[in-house]
């Protein structure tokens, strides 16, 4: 389309587009010149005569409007209401001004769209601004509207395209920024998951590990557990709360709890490592041990900001080592009785060898001081050795039946008939005050064993509960069938055993077996008796005797109140017929 531009008062958007530019004042003559040169993009157009007719009949129903026309450099007016403007003889450069004869403001009369050589022309008007009245006052021009809207359109065009490139621009940004942010997104993502993944895989360590972890502020008291640690403690959050110190320390036994917090106070106050052992009751009443490992944290003033750590239930651990302790003791305790039996029998046998020699050197120098009819002095100096040597025969014996030598006589034995014997025997030798009773089950089986070790064992039992006596009370012989279930450990050779078992028993009521001494009784010449009143042997015969018969050992004690010593013999040791008929062995005696 063809356009056609003036500055000002279109009232369209040409007028818009062109209010933009502004007018320099020039010389009169320079006027149009500069005019057009300042539109140079915009009007170039040189209108013929019969269309500046046409242009200047338009205004004829504007009486108040006056037409200034400069045709090829000559100025013609124009302003009556009605003429017609016949006559006029324009051709060349024509430009047009109209202007109210009043008020001198720009008419806009002349605006609008006119077809002119064919082509659609778009007229608009503005006056040049000139305080002269005879300056030209009106610029006219015409051309196609698309060059009346060429910079519009290069503007729209740069603008559209600075638009553009900025939305395209924007659009890239933002798809950097998107796409940095989905990366941010999906590193974050990924570190949650992570940081999951490694809060669960510590979660899972610490359950299987039975840990529960814990932060306490040492300001504040102010304590927080996690979910491990209250399962650890048997308690369930939503109805008891652990978050202070006190409400911790209610939960440890009052005689542990001292020692946990000595322990704890020392390890803020010299930084160090916290490291305790101690018991609690959990919410079930079961009696835990716990051991506790921390790490106080400080500021940077050395203030102290927490301290983090665990709890560890380790009963079973304490009691596995305490077992695997039992057991090392145990094995060194039965190969140390071992050693000494070995050993024992030994001595035994060497040293019969020399009293073989002795006894049989002092018979034969009796023998002859008799056959010289001297009973005197000299007789009874071999009367001495040989006694002293039978007493060392007897030891001698003593430490091969410790050592489980010797040679048996097995015959059917009736324990209350030997228990009875045992307490005729000593019963006039026991202090005044010390009485010796006796009570044996109707339903105990007879044994197969040695009748003169079973009095051995009794008669050394009875006479090491009467040394523990030291003042009035009961040595009192009791026997029964058991049954051992669980296993149990001998108190002598220190193996497990269970079964059922014939148990003899003697009791006293002395000053018990200090706990020090528990593991040595039996050994061969231990002895807590002055010197000169024994020579520690008779608990070693004991212990010899009972095993030589796959026996065992039972002792208890308890300081001030007593001790009972108890020998098991098998159902190996039973007399078969008296076992299989039940018929009683003895009756209850007292």
């Amino acid at each position: 389309m063809l356009a056609v531009a003036l500055l000002l008062l279109g009232g369209s958007n040409t007028w818009s587009l062109l209010q933009q530019y502004r007018y320099v004042e020039q010389e009169e003559g320079d006027r149009l010149q500069v005019a057009a040169h300042w539109l140079a993009d915009l009007m170039v157009r040189r209108l013929p005569a019969e269309d500046v007719r046409a242009l200047m009949a338009s205004v004829r129903y504007a009486p108040d409007v006056r037409v200034s026309v400069q045709v090829d450099g000559e100025r013609f007016e124009w302003g009556a209401a009605g003429s017609d403007g016949e006559g006029w003889k324009v051709s060349g450069a024509t430009a047009f001004l109209p202007s109210r004869h009043e008020s001198g403001q720009t008419a806009s009369l002349l605006s609008g769209v006119y077809d002119a050589d064919g082509e659609e022309l778009l007229v608009a008007i503005r006056a040049l601004p000139d305080s002269s009245s005879d300056a030209t006052r009106l610029v006219g021009v015409a051309r196609q509207r698309a060059m009346i809207h060429a910079n519009w359109n290069r503007m729209a065009t740069w603008h559209l395209g600075l638009f553009l490139a900025t939305l395209l621009s924007s659009v890239f940004a933002l798809s950097a920024v998107q796409c940095r942010q989905r990366r941010l997104d999906t590193l974050r993502a990924e570190r949650h998951v992570e940081q999951r993944a490694a809060a669960e895989r510590l979660r899972l360590a610490t359950d299987l590990a039975g840990l529960g972890v814990w932060e306490y502020d040492p300001v504040g008291g102010r304590l927080r557990w996690d979910a491990s640690i209250y399962a650890l403690y048997g308690i369930d959050p939503a109805v008891v709360a652990v978050t202070t110190y006190e409400d911790w320390s209610k939960h440890v036994l009052p005689e542990d709890l001292p020692a946990a917090e000595a322990a704890l106070q020392a390890s803020i106050r010299e930084r160090q490592r916290f490291q305790a052992d101690f018991r609690i009751r959990r919410g079930d009443g079961q009696i835990r041990m716990i051991r506790a490992l921390a790490q106080p944290l400080f500021a940077d003033d050395g203030s102290p900001l927490s301290v983090i750590g665990i709890n560890q239930d380790v009963t079973d651990r304490i009691e596995a080592e305490r077992v695997q302790d039992e057991l090392r003791n145990r094995l060194a305790r039965a190969a140390r009785m071992e050693i000494l039996g070995a050993m024992a029998a030994g001595i035994a046998h060497d040293f019969n060898n020399i009293l073989v020699a002795i006894l049989g050197y002092s018979g034969l120098g009796r023998a002859v001081v008799r056959a010289a009819g001297d009973s005197g002095r000299v007789a009874s100096y071999f009367e001495e050795i040989e006694t002293a040597g039978e007493r060392a025969r007897d030891l001698v014996q003593q430490l091969l039946v410790f050592s489980r030598g010797g040679t048996l006589h097995v015959s059917v034995v009736s324990v209350a008939d030997e228990a009875r014997a045992v307490v005729d025997l000593l019963a006039s030798s026991f202090p005044t005050g010390v009485t010796l009773s006796m009570r044996i089950d109707d339903d105990l089986p007879a044994l197969d064993i040695d009748r003169s070790h079973l009095s051995r064992i009794l008669r050394n039992l009875c006479l090491n509960a009467r040394s523990a006596m030291a003042g009035p009370g009961e040595v009192r012989i009791s026997a029964q069938r058991v049954g051992v279930d669980p296993v149990e450990v001998c108190a002598s050779c220190h193996a497990e055993f269970t079964g059922e078992f014939v148990r003899i028993a003697v009791s006293d009521e002395g000053c018990g077996i200090p706990q020090a001494i528990h593991d040595r009784i039996f050994e061969p010449f231990f002895t807590t008796r002055e010197p000169g009143m024994g020579v520690g042997m008779g608990l070693a015969v004991v212990h010899g005797l009972v095993h030589l018969y796959q026996g065992h050992v039972q002792m208890q004690s308890v300081a001030v109140q007593g001790s009972t010593l108890a020998i098991l013999l098998p159902r190996s040791v039973w007399h078969a017929e008296a076992a299989s008929e039940g018929s009683p062995a003895g009756a209850a005696t007292d």
